[in-house]
């Protein structure tokens, strides 16, 4: 049985504004199903006597230590911006976009 379906494929396309064909829907969805597939074989999986563990490997900090330096103000920030409003960097909204 199919985890995902076709429709869910487009829908999730249009949220992720992929314009796909109906050639790339069915190919997708044939490999997120597969793709499900496996993760349900992975969770089936008993790990009652495993312990937990975040990396295997030993953690080393590797970044370099915080230094005080001087920044742009925000003027000067928002000078090479190409458009401003009330301090702060004016962009397009998109999340309110009729469907």
């Amino acid at each position: 049985m199919s985890q995902i379906s076709r429709d869910e494929v487009a829908r999730l396309a249009k949220l992720a504004r992929l314009a796909l064909t109906d050639h790339e829907v069915d190919n997708f969805a044939g490999q997120l199903d597969a793709i499900l597939g496996y993760v349900s074989q992975i969770q089936a999986v008993d790990v009652t006597d495993v312990s937990p563990t975040g990396n295997p490997l030993k953690s080393v900090n590797v970044t370099r230590p915080d230094v005080v330096e001087a920044c742009l103000t925000q003027d000067e920030a928002l000078a090479e911006a190409p458009a401003a409003a009330e301090g702060r960097f004016a962009v397009p909204q998109i999340l309110g976009e009729a469907e």
